[in-house]
């Protein structure tokens, strides 16, 4: 029996070996419709489409474990061999980078074996679950990636993705941030032949990516004493002497109105209100709006290079002394 039992080892070996061989991985672009919905009024779609870096439409091109995609506002660049996702912002003549092993945050999967439809592919559903964001993923097993090829990219828990689904592409996904909900429904899928030169990185100066540093807030321009002296310039000093108390056994006494307003890309100043209104004098809230008002145009909020419409809370403090 041994003959024949080697030769079934054998028979079982060739097959495996060819089945890996003949395995057909995906190889062309998806075309994918992008929708949003902000969760607070004073973010508008046309901002969030920035503040995500995906404008209507979001083009992805794989082959081999290499991936680019580009959108109105990015293109990126996952590149296998160096185990990196590279992001070339439209208005940023730099090239940031991730490393496959940057995303340390922890993440659960649920998966169902239920069978859904989207176009002609039958599709199964993944959910992803990290501390800040929810992902659910509707991928069809008809088309896929090596997912061998992705197990060291914890980025967006691509690793666990792959694993989970073994290299299934989804068709549509909704992601839950917390200021707004995503929807990505795929409108075109592409088998082809995709040209290397695609993944070609652009010869520009390189950075490690720091969303953080990518951001800066809208504010008021010049130094950081440049808002302190236009209050100080501008703001009626009579109304403080006259509607703020000192009691007895004090040398001095403060109001501080904060106002609320929207920045605009342009800079402009718009929808004022007060936050704390209950709490200070009328005069002092309107005199606090006034100068918000009549201030030169501000530096509109950016993300990633590009200008965003923005609120502001900025305290404006009254003062008295004896």
């Amino acid at each position: 029996m041994r003959p024949l039992s080697l030769f079934l080892v054998m028979l079982c070996l060739s097959i495996l070996v060819y089945s890996q061989q003949d395995q057909k991985y995906f190889e062309g672009s998806l075309v994918y419709k992008i929708s949003v919905q902000p969760k607070f009024d004073n973010i508008s779609a046309k901002d969030v489409h920035k503040m995500i870096a995906k404008g209507d439409l979001y083009t992805v091109t794989t082959k081999d474990g290499n991936y680019r995609e580009t959108t109105e506002f990015v293109d990126s660049y996952t590149i296998l061999k160096d185990k990196k996702t590279y992001f070339k912002f439209r208005k940023l003549d730099t090239l940031y980078y991730m490393e496959y092993s940057s995303d340390t945050s922890r993440a659960t999967s649920h998966k169902t074996d239920s069978n859904f439809r989207i176009g002609n592919y039958p599709c199964k559903m993944l959910a992803i679950q990290s501390a800040n964001v929810a992902k659910r993923y509707y991928y069809t097993p008809s088309l896929h990636v090596n997912p061998e090829l992705s197990k060291d990219n914890t980025i967006d828990h691509w690793n666990l993705y792959n694993q989970e689904t073994n290299g299934g592409i989804y068709l549509w996904s909704h992601i839950d941030y917390n200021f707004t909900a995503e929807t990505d429904s795929c409108i075109r899928v592409e088998e082809k032949k995709v040209d290397d030169r695609l993944f070609d990185l652009p010869a520009l100066p390189q950075k490690i990516f720091t969303a953080s540093q990518l951001y800066s807030p809208a504010h008021y321009p010049g130094n950081s004493g440049a808002w302190l002296k236009y209050l100080q310039t501008n703001l009626d000093g009579n109304l403080a002497l006259k509607y703020v108390k000192i009691s007895k056994d004090q040398a001095e006494a403060s109001q501080q109105v904060v106002v609320e307003f929207v920045v605009s890309e342009d800079g402009s100043v718009n929808n004022l209100h007060v936050v704390n209104k209950q709490e200070v004098n009328s005069h002092l809230a309107e005199e606090a709006m006034r100068v918000i008002r009549d201030s030169p145009r501000w530096v509109p909020a950016m993300f990633f290079g590009e200008k965003i419409t923005t609120s502001v809370k900025q305290p404006v403090t009254f003062a008295v002394k004896r």
